[in-house]
C-alpha cells in the first residue's frame, strides 16, 4: 500500500489528521462554566449561556459576531434573558450521523421563564453552507396577566468581514416582517425567516436594520425600547433585530420559530467559482501537457 511506504513521521501525521476529522464530525466542548462549542462536519458553534451566540464557523470561516436575546415587562426597561437567572443545565443531542447538534437551556425567575432551543444543521465540508434552527419559549410564570415584550439582536458579518454588506427586511408574504436578507460584495448571503409565531394574545412584530454603533439599538439599557421598522441599512457594518410583542395570561407562553442559513451562495457567486474552478483546471492540464513533453524531449 502506498501509506505503508510514507514515512513514520508522516504516517504519524496523517493519522492524527485523520483523528481530529472524525471528532470534528460531531463535537460538543465545554470550554468554560457557561460557554460551550457545538459542531458537526463543516460547521460550528460557540454558545455563551451567559451571553448569546459569540461565534458561528462554516468551513472554518467565523460568519458571526453576536446574536443575543433581551426582554422587557409592560413599559420596564429592557435587559438580557440572561439576567432572568441561572441557565439550566444545557441538554446536548446529536443525531445518529453526526449531522446535526442541539442545545436547549432554559432561564426562569417568578416572573418570567425564557427556553432556548439551538440545532445547528450541517452540510458537506467545502460546501459553505449550515443552518440554525432555533425555537424561543417565553412562559408567563407569575400570577397575573403581563406584557412580555421579546428582542432578538443579530450582527453578522459574512466571510469574516464586517463592512461592505446590506441587510433588508421583507413579509415573504406573511403580512409581517419575518424574512431578513444580508448580503455582501462576494454574493454571500444570510437568510433568516420566522418561520411560526404561536400562542399569546395581541401578539405582533416590530423589527430595525441598522449600521453597528455599540448600542443595540438600545437593548439591555435602562429605557423601554420599540424597534422602529426600519427596513434596509447599509452598505457597512449592518446589525439588526426582531421585536415580538404578547400579552400573555399566568402559565401561557408565546413560541417563536426561526431557520437561518450562512452564508447562502448567490448564483453569481456559485457560477464565478465554478467557472474560476474550471479556469485552474484547464491550466493545471496545460501545465501537466507541457511538463510531460519537456521529459520527453
Amino acid at each position: 500500500m502506498t501509506f505503508l511506504r510514507e514515512p513514520l513521521a508522516r504516517r504519524m501525521w496523517l493519522y492524527q489528521k485523520a483523528l481530529i476529522a472524525i471528532l470534528l464530525a460531531g463535537t460538543v466542548v465545554q470550554s468554560e462554566a457557561t460557554v460551550y462549542t457545538i459542531g458537526a462536519r463543516d460547521t460550528s458553534m460557540q454558545i455563551d449561556l451567559t451571553g448569546g451566540i459569540t461565534q458561528w464557523a462554516v468551513d472554518g470561516v467565523n460568519q458571526l459576531s453576536l446574536q443575543s436575546f433581551y426582554y422587557s415587562i409592560g413599559s420596564g426597561p429592557t435587559a438580557s434573558i440572561f439576567s432572568i437567572g441561572a441557565p439550566s443545565a444545557p441538554s446536548i443531542t446529536t443525531n445518529i450521523s453526526n449531522t446535526t447538534v442541539a442545545l436547549n437551556t432554559t432561564y426562569a425567575n417568578s416572573t418570567i421563564g425564557v427556553g432556548t432551543l439551538y440545532s445547528l444543521q450541517s452540510s458537506p465540508v467545502g460546501s459553505g453552507k449550515a443552518t440554525l434552527a432555533q425555537t424561543l419559549t417565553i412562559n408567563n410564570v407569575s400570577a397575573t396577566t403581563q406584557v412580555f415584550h421579546f428582542y432578538q439582536f443579530s450582527d453578522f458579518n459574512l466571510g469574516g468581514i464586517a463592512g461592505g454588506q446590506n441587510v433588508q427586511f421583507s413579509s415573504n408574504g406573511s403580512g409581517q416582517q419575518y424574512q431578513v436578507v444580508q448580503t455582501d460584495a462576494f454574493g454571500r448571503t444570510l437568510i433568516g425567516l420566522i418561520t411560526g409565531v404561536t400562542g399569546g394574545g395581541s401578539a405582533q412584530s416590530e423589527v430595525q436594520a441598522g449600521l453597528f454603533d455599540g448600542v443595540q439599538f438600545g437593548l439591555g439599557g435602562i429605557n423601554p425600547v420599540t424597534l422602529n421598522n426600519t427596513l434596509t441599512a447599509g452598505p457597512g457594518n449592518v446589525d439588526f433585530a426582531y421585536e415580538w410583542d404578547a400579552t400573555l395570561a399566568p402559565g401561557s407562553s408565546i413560541t417563536i420559530s426561526e431557520i437561518q442559513t450562512v452564508p447562502e451562495p448567490s448564483s453569481m457567486a456559485l457560477a464565478v467559482s465554478g467557472i474560476f474552478a474550471l479556469a485552474l483546471r484547464c491550466r493545471r492540464r496545460l501545465v501537466g501537457q507541457r511538463d510531460g513533453r519537456s521529459s520527453r524531449a
